[in-house]
């Protein structure tokens, strides 16, 4: 066992890289002990490597030297730059680069030339903190450290540093200078703030220690930083040296913790940072090139056996005073493995060999600490292991997850979040810049007034008097950056905004970046404070959802900010039952198998069986899958788009009517056990249908015929009878039935005459819409509305649905409503957002049956309210007892329906769904070519929409090839796959 003697400290170089030795057959024990003056003695142990001692014994004393050299590299710039680098390579054989600016199409091949020039496998490193999108443009970049500490879930930290140690790897950089183990104590912090985990030493040591296990599982180094503790200062070591005052107490229990959980977990170097801490040193020497920091403190008390690197040697706090030469030496001989960013190399490798030919530095430290980089090399670069490989869809999954759960909830004054209902005025005033994907996602929830301005004064000078025509006002602001400098990179002008918002205005602010803004604000007229720490698109999706009520709120305070926002403070949001777009991979379900639906649907249209088509499925209410497939036609001149709308046919049934009823008797306004007299006593005095049952009649069991084709009366040899039918509008003929076709006035009245003319049949299951006529008639005559305006208002509004209604050419553009049937039999012309059914057709395009358009989307949000028990938006629409009893089989075992609603058949054969289906489901198809099924038990909502009678009503290639079936039982076995 050797030993050398340094200028003031027996140093014998620390055991290091401790993962690598314990992932090998290197078994090493470093012996440390403490004499009186707490000068630490550590044993050199023999380090066993081969590649090692063949490499270095092939080495002069200069080529070693160079091997704790690790020089700046541009990629981005020309050949003068890259001669310099391949020159330094060859003369002075540094041993690393740490690369800057650039862009991957320009890094790869500059790591590749400078790798061919080198004889020793150079050290790639760079500062990806956030990942390579920290130096590198044109990547997406990783959360900020700040807004993983709000998120504060370690697991969640650890997979998203795998997953930038593999970005790092597979771009040939083996040293990652992250993370960043600073303790961000001081708020007026300019150079650490959103790079540090949080002011929560305890926190920050847990992420810390999350990313070093993550990033070094990849084979990429971690080199935590910037010992012994950047975090309580007020001055940027870039420009001046800050001195940490903090007693030695105060920084073995707040600034050391970190770095201890780090070198515990693992960390392969430790980077020093240049910091004046006389509680370590009092000479006033920066940290960087202390020794008795480092040997004593970093090596001694905290036990670090790995690499010790500089910080930049170029940075203004070292390198204007010691000059550049000196200040290399100075960190070499202060126990500094790698010298960073040097700018004197050549001068600085004499300056050392020097020290060592006249004995000042050992031979045997030089070798010793060589073979500590070269071994390093080995564990990265020579031999590397079997790593962890992550899809791009995971990568975005976990980035979203933690932009999720980092969004955090300061302020909720009666509690405003979420945003319940959407029959009130709402504005969203944005004032910034990149706004565009909040306002997005806020629409997928529900359409709402946007409003953008670049400054507070501009939204003061355009908006401020339309502030009166809104109930609620949602402010969100967008900086610019997130560092500390010009205020925090918030636009100009926006306090002015939010202290001009009426006190009796609702108002819900979210604020997209650094949390220290609000340091002095008054929040007096904000009754919800969101913070989202990031201006990032990301960041904006996921906050516009939870606005709406997507998900429920998680984060806390990684900071403090003022007295009344103190680190740790995080107001608990729930979920509001509403449909959070998702993606499979976060409820561990295969993309790859859900693609199968893809090749369903593109077979089915290639087959004829509609010309397009839209898909979704949602689980445990995330939407996982979402897509339009084909044409709006067989022309294929219209892409069908995800907020085009269908005519769902007989969904109608239970997305309004039945819905309908399940609202009245809610309120005690109805009763699914009463008869149908007892709310049709008039209209059906002296008639058999009076005594109808009403649960028979809502599970097709009472007696009614199965259809009435009501137009047949109204033709005359196959033609409109010109007495019923106009082809222009007037008192007359107000109602219209399809373009440029209207009905004479009070031809409902016929229909409901029709109806009670026909004979009652008996009492067993038969499927009808004749029923449905009647539900209208109860649902208009205890609302006192026309059934469309009553879903519209009491459902469809309220809920933010604008994709679903009646009569969809009121609102919506026809280029959204994809055609539904070339009528040849009836209204002989093309059918486009008008109702397919003749029967609703003729009462003006509302039935009780038939009538209602929607995209998926809405539709599967009307399935989540079913599946919430009444519930959606945090608001009761009908009561759990009601829905659980309309949804439940309602004469099993003959008769599968419920009121209202399909069920599957009992024996699983047969019938609307796949086998796989739990016996608790339900739902409805249609005619024209939907479905809308939603499982309680499993938690699935899936909704099919398609023009299949597109056309031609006669098309059955739907039923025939078992399309919507099969689609759904694709869905099952992925979620199976998955448990």
């Amino acid at each position: 066992m050797k030993r050398f003697l340094s200028v003031k400290y027996i140093l014998i170089l620390p055991v290091f890289l401790g993962l690598y030795l314990l992932a090998s057959n290197d078994v090493i024990t470093p012996e440390i002990t403490i004499n009186e003056e707490k000068e630490y003695i550590v044993e050199q142990v023999e380090i066993d490597n081969a590649w090692v001692d063949e490499t270095i014994a092939n080495m002069s004393l200069r080529d070693k030297i160079g091997q704790f050299f690790m020089v700046a590299a541009y990629s981005n710039r020309d050949e003068d730059h890259f001669a310099y680098i391949d020159s330094m390579i060859a003369n002075d054989k540094i041993g690393g680069l740490i690369f800057f600016q650039g862009q991957r199409s320009d890094l790869v091949p500059a790591i590749e030339r400078f790798q061919n020039t080198s004889e020793i496998p150079l050290l790639i490193g760079m500062d990806a903190e956030w990942g390579v999108q920290m130096r590198l443009f044109g990547e997406e970049r990783f959360p900020y450290n700040y807004t993983i500490g709000a998120a504060n879930n370690p697991e969640l930290t650890q997979r998203l540093s795998e997953m930038m140690g593999q970005e790092c790897r597979e771009l040939g950089i083996h040293l990652n200078f992250a993370p960043v183990a600073d303790v961000n104590s001081n708020a007026d912090n300019p150079v650490i703030g959103f790079r540090s985990y949080g002011e929560n030493p305890k926190d920050v040591a847990a992420h810390v220690a999350a990313c070093v296990k993550g990033m070094e599982s990849q084979g990429v180094l971690t080199s935590i930083k910037h010992f012994p503790g950047h975090g309580d200062t007020d001055v940027d070591s870039h420009l001046e040296l800050p001195t940490v005052n903090n007693t030695y107490a105060q920084i073995n229990a707040i600034d050391f913790f970190p770095f201890r959980s780090g070198i515990r977990a693992g960390a392969s170097t430790v980077m020093i940072g240049h910091l004046n801490v006389p509680a370590l040193d009092n000479t006033g020497t920066p940290s960087s090139l202390s020794k008795p920091t480092i040997q004593n403190y970093l090596q001694g008390e905290l036990g670090f056996q790995g690499l010790v690197i500089s910080d930049a040697l170029g940075m203004k706090a070292v390198a204007d005073k010691y000059g550049k030469t000196e200040v290399v030496v100075k960190a070499f001989q202060a126990g500094c493995d790698i010298l960073l960013f040097p700018e004197s190399v050549s001068d600085a490798i004499s300056a050392i060999e020097q020290k060592v030919q006249s004995g000042e530095i050992a031979l045997e430290e030089i070798d010793y600490r060589c073979k500590k980089v070269l071994l390093a090399k080995h564990k990265s670069i020579i031999k590397p292991g079997s790593y962890k490989t992550y899809t791009s869809e995971e990568i975005s999954l976990a980035k979203k997850q933690l932009y999720e759960q980092a969004i955090t909830v300061i302020k909720n004054e009666d509690d405003i979040l979420p945003i319940s209902r959407f029959d009130q005025r709402i504005a969203h005033v944005s004032i910034g810049s990149h706004v565009e994907d909040l306002n997005a996602s806020m629409d997928i929830i529900s359409k709402i007034d946007h409003f953008h301005f670049f400054t507070g004064e501009e939204a003061l000078r355009r908006f401020q008097a339309e502030l009166s025509d809104y109930d609620l006002i949602i402010t969100s602001l967008h900086p610019k950056s997130v560092g500390a400098r010009n205020g925090y990179g918030m636009p100009k002008g926006w306090q002015d905004w939010l202290a001009a918002i009426p006190s009796e205005k609702t108002h819900i602010v979210a604020q997209f970046g650094n949390p220290y803004a609000f340091k002095n604000i008054d929040h007096s007229n904000i009754d919800a404070l969101i913070i989202g720490y990031e201006n990032h698109p990301l960041t904006l999706d996921r906050a516009g959802q939870f606005i709406m009520g997507a998900f429920a709120s998680q984060g806390h305070l990684p900071v403090t900010i003022n007295s009344d926002f103190k680190r740790g403070r995080s107001l608990k949001v729930e979920w509001g039952g509403r449909l959070k777009e998702s993606q499979p991979e976060e409820l561990g379900i295969s993309r790859l198998k859900l693609s199968n639906i893809d090749t369903i649907v593109k077979n089915s249209i290639a087959a004829g069986a509609f010309p397009g088509c839209q898909v979704l499925v949602a689980i445990e209410g995330k939407v996982i899958y979402n897509k339009a497939f084909g044409h709006h036609t067989y022309e294929e001149a219209v892409p069908v788009k995800q907020d085009d709308i269908y005519d769902i046919a007989s969904i109608t049934k239970i997305a309004a009517s039945t819905l309908s009823l399940m609202h009245l008797e809610s309120k005690g306004e109805f009763s699914l056990e009463g008869k149908l007299g007892d709310y049709l006593s008039e209209e059906l005095a002296g008639s058999p249908y009076a005594n109808i049952r009403l649960k028979d009649m809502m599970a097709h069991q009472a007696g009614l015929t199965p259809w009435i084709p009501f137009y047949t009366a109204t033709l005359m040899n196959q033609q409109l009878n010109p007495s019923i039918y106009s082809t222009a509008q007037s008192d007359s003929f107000p109602t219209q039935v399809a373009d440029g076709l209207w009905i004479k006035k009070g031809y409902t009245d016929v229909i409901y005459t029709q109806i009670l003319k026909t004979p009652l049949k008996s009492r067993r299951y038969k499927y009808s819409d004749v029923g449905y006529y009647f539900v209208k008639m109860i649902v208009e005559k205890k609302s006192g509305m026309a059934l469309n305006d009553f879903v519209q208002q009491s459902f469809y509004t309220p809920m933010g649905l604008s994709n679903i209604c009646y009569n969809p050419l009121d609102k919506i553009d026809i280029g959204r409503i994809p055609p539904t049937e070339v009528d040849s039999i009836f209204r002989k012309r093309l059918i486009q957002g008008y109702v397919h059914d003749q029967g609703a057709a003729m009462m003006g395009g509302v039935g009780g049956h038939a009538g209602v358009f929607s995209n998926a989307r809405d539709l599967a949000s009307i399935m989540q309210l079913f599946l919430n028990k009444g519930s959606y938006g945090n608001y009761q629409y009908i009561d759990s007892d009601v829905v659980t009893k309309y949804t439940g089989c309602q004469h099993c075992p003959k008769n599968r329906r419920g009121a209202g609603f399909d069920k599957p058949t009992r024996d699983r054969k047969g019938g609307p769904t796949t086998k796989l289906v739990s016996l608790e489901s339900f739902g409805h198809s249609g005619f024209t070519g939907t479905l809308a099924w939603a499982d309680p038990e499993y938690k699935v909502n899936y909704i099919f929409l398609s023009n299949r009678v597109y056309p031609d009503a006669e098309n059955w290639k739907i039923v025939k090839m078992n399309i919507r079936t099969d689609i759904q039982r694709v869905i099952y076995e992925a979620l199976a796959q998955a448990k």
